[in-house]
């Protein structure tokens, strides 16, 4: 071992516990795997005494000892870089607490994490010292090693279930203060959130719908009521508007004034209104990213990062908002096909909403053989999702907009409908599904609950 190979944190004593453990209590295996893997082991020689173990197991020797040990890494050429017999069995002979394992798997995978990042920043810093290429590349690379790192801190493993004890009480008496009610986060709409409970971390949310039906306005009036009204952090990814387009359409929508008219700046009698809704608007935890080639690397870093900053504000995110996910890319696994990127693009969503205990709302285009179907065969089905199988799978919850094309009306209440929306809960992994209406008005990008209360004055 070198002297600068020393200076990274490591812990020899823990690494032999571990091992002797699992030497004697072979049953105890599936466990510490769960956490650490060979590269966590910061000496080289418990590295291969782990791998010999670990394919003991997997060949089916689920009841090895410290002599098949030996003898497997004597096969394998590899006995003496693993300190040799007697020191094998002298592993087994000095463990002290094989139930104690546990507690010295996790200081080693917290070690090993801290050598990875100390090698990185190493890594990092000799890079920086030969700024031969582009600098946003340079920091692409800068944000995508740390990533990859602090994202394998977060697996948790196997749990045993005594440790979940508190967690649960909290939550269950979280459920029965509510008595029913909203245990999540509001979003305005109130048939949504009765069925749903609101909006609740962790979640990822897909809303889908055939282009021009109002995917995008009607995440983004669920933005603005979980900004405004509960003054919660919301962050929007926009891959397709500008932030200029986008505050438009929030204007819009809170003053109910007309986006054309807007755009071409009529505003009539009506400045001080549309000054007001800015104004609000402003002053309301409310975040726009419009990078327009946002690959699913760069939206965790970034997503990640305003979780931090909110977190040391005492603030939690509210919601995430990505318009839309086919417009995402996954360089790291783009040559495996479109399908099997974008399956990876919805698995690092979830896993997203997970990390920074937020919902994600990703807006998704559909197949177009929807815009084929008339009749009832022309609501949209969770197979309607387009390029990719793994956005249904991994997705908690997913809406449908549908809107009955023109000259569809067949009944009195298809013409009742007539300025409505149905929205389709066609998923609810926690929960009913079901489906409701909103009533839309395009022209001021707004939707509202179709049963309109009375203003209070």
């Amino acid at each position: 071992m070198s002297e600068a190979a020393d200076q990274y944190p490591h812990d020899v004593e823990a690494e032999r516990q571990v091992l002797g453990a699992v030497l004697v209590r072979p049953d105890l295996l599936i466990q510490v795997n769960s956490i650490l893997s060979k590269e966590d082991y910061f000496f080289e020689a418990h590295s291969f005494i782990y791998d010999s173990v670990l394919d003991l197991y997997n060949r089916g020797n689920v009841d090895f000892d410290a002599v098949q040990v030996v003898q497997s890494l004597q096969d394998r050429g590899l006995i003496d870089p693993a300190g040799g017999a007697p020191y094998i069995m002298r592993l087994a002979q000095d463990v002290i607490a094989p139930g104690n394992v546990m507690l010295h798997a996790r200081r080693l995978r917290s070690l090993a994490l801290r050598r990875q990042l100390m090698q990185a920043a190493n890594s990092i810093l000799e890079d920086a010292s030969r700024p031969n290429e582009d600098e946003n590349v340079f920091l692409r690379n800068v944000e995508e090693r740390i990533l990859r790192i602090t994202n394998s801190s977060f697996a948790q493993g196997i749990v045993p279930v005594r440790d979940l004890k508190k967690d649960f009480a909290d939550y269950l008496q979280t459920l029965i203060e509510a008595r029913g009610a909203i245990t999540g986060t509001s979003t305005g709409f109130h048939e949504f959130d009765n069925l749903t409970s609101g909006l609740k971390g962790g979640e990822l949310i897909i809303l889908a719908a055939r282009p021009g039906v109002g995917k995008t306005t009607l995440a983004l009036n669920m933005a603005s009521n979980v900004a405004m009204l509960h003054n919660k952090p919301v962050l929007v990814f926009s891959l397709e508007m500008s932030n200029m387009e986008l505050m438009m359409r929030l204007v819009c929508s809170d003053a109910m004034f007309n986006h054309g008219d807007l755009k071409r700046g009529n505003i009539g009698n009506r400045a001080q209104q549309i000054l007001g809704s800015i104004e609000k608007i402003c002053a309301s935890p409310l975040h726009i990213d419009d990078s327009g080639d946002l690959d699913i690397w760069e939206c965790m870093t970034r997503t990640r990062k305003f979780k931090v900053d909110m977190d040391q504000r005492g603030e939690g995110i509210g919601l995430v908002i990505i318009d839309y996910l086919q417009l995402m890319s996954d360089p790291s696994s783009r040559k495996l096909g479109r399908q099997h990127e974008v399956a990876m693009i919805s698995r690092s969503l979830k896993q997203l909403a997970k990390a920074v205990n937020a919902p994600i709302l990703a807006l998704s285009q559909m197949n177009r053989s929807v815009e084929q179907r008339r009749g009832d065969s022309a609501r949209p089905q969770l197979s309607d999702l387009r390029e990719s199988g793994a956005i249904e799978q991994d997705a908690d919850m997913v809406l449908f907009i549908h809107q009955a094309q023109q000259g569809e009306a067949e009944s009195v209440e298809d013409l009742e409908n007539q300025g409505t929306v149905e929205v389709i809960i066609a998923k609810h992994r926690s929960g009913p599904t079901g489906a409701f209406r909103l009533a839309f008005r395009p022209e001021i990008n707004r939707f509202d609950n179709r049963v309109v209360e009375a203003p209070a004055y």
